[in-house]
């Protein structure tokens, strides 16, 4: 989407966004999301299916969150980052190629935003050990996130230095609809990872360590709409 927020392309409108409901409505299992509260909203889900000789290995789906530092005045300055040049001019005029999906989320960029801090998988055959699943979802966040702060290697796309690793897992517990789940954790410089099995899913929690003060880490399953 960054690509497209500007004026002067010649094709039409882009399509709509699935919305959050319109995904929940369509997984598989119900989506986890974090209990709400007043510090954090629900701005937009990414999806994923793998598949192979026809059958899906597995499926997943990770909300992403605007967070704020005063909840009760959104306009508070120390609510807002720092946007780039194309983000300013994206929000000051959105292109008339974006739906209005696209330009409320573009909006929610001026705060915080946690990328894909809780996601749900519905395993397929097989599967990775849910260590393995935290830290390659670590390793994502942290890639489209935190990559500079890490010193990537020039040379090789979405690496850098001491990335998470399933050998760092310790026991951990979170809280899921109100009952205390066994669960593993993995702790790393810039974000914590929690990870939890479900009866009918895994759900994965990545967040900034830095954006910790502002939030209870605990879960619930988001229902249909």
């Amino acid at each position: 989407m960054m690509g497209s927020l500007g004026h002067g392309e010649p094709d039409g409108p882009l399509p709509e966004i699935p919305s959050l409901d319109e995904v929940g409505a369509a997984f598989p299992v119900l989506l986890a999301t974090l209990v709400p509260q007043p510090s954090i909203r629900e701005i937009g889900v990414n999806t994923f299916v793998s598949s192979g000789d026809g059958v899906v290995d597995a499926q997943a789906a990770a909300i992403m969150y605007a967070i704020f530092w005063n909840p009760d005045d959104l306009d508070d300055p120390i609510n807002h980052v720092v946007l780039t040049p194309e983000l300013e001019a994206a929000l000051a005029n959105p292109s008339p190629r974006l739906p209005a999906s696209a330009v409320e989320w573009i909006r929610w960029l001026r705060f915080p935003v946690a990328y894909e801090a809780v996601q749900t998988q519905v395993p397929g055959r097989g599967g990775q050990a849910l260590p393995e699943r935290l830290a390659l979802h670590m390793r994502n966040v942290i890639g489209n996130t935190f990559r500079e702060q890490r010193r990537p290697d020039p040379h090789e796309p979405w690496t850098f230095v001491d990335p998470p690793s399933a050998h760092e897992a310790a026991e951990a517990s979170v809280i899921v609809d109100g009952a205390a789940l066994p669960a593993i954790s993995i702790d790393d410089e810039h974000v914590l990872g929690l990870g939890v099995e479900l009866d009918d899913a895994v759900a994965l929690i990545v967040w900034p360590k830095h954006l910790l003060p502002l939030v209870r880490l605990e879960l619930t399953r988001r229902p249909r709409a």
